[in-house]
């Protein structure tokens, strides 16, 4: 079982891939998701763990399921 900082670390990576994979910026992702540009940083690099609802919010601005951005166990 991964601790919550590597939980994090990993949804964190998620993210990043997902958005790369779409060729999104973090800004973009940020307009689309309501969200503001440093707190999609702050996720990528692993700062804050993002609640469900910004999940929610993320996978949608990016045409993915939430499950996208956990890790495999």
């Amino acid at each position: 079982m991964l601790t919550k900082s590597e939980f994090t670390a990993e949804v964190g990576k998620g993210i990043k891939k997902w958005r790369i994979k779409r060729n999104v910026s973090q800004e973009e992702l940020a307009h689309r998701a309501g969200l503001y540009r440093t707190y999609v940083g702050h996720l990528e690099n692993f700062k804050y763990s993002p609640s469900a609802y910004v999940l929610y919010k993320i996978a949608k601005a990016l045409k993915v399921q939430i499950s996208d951005f956990f890790p495999e166990t």
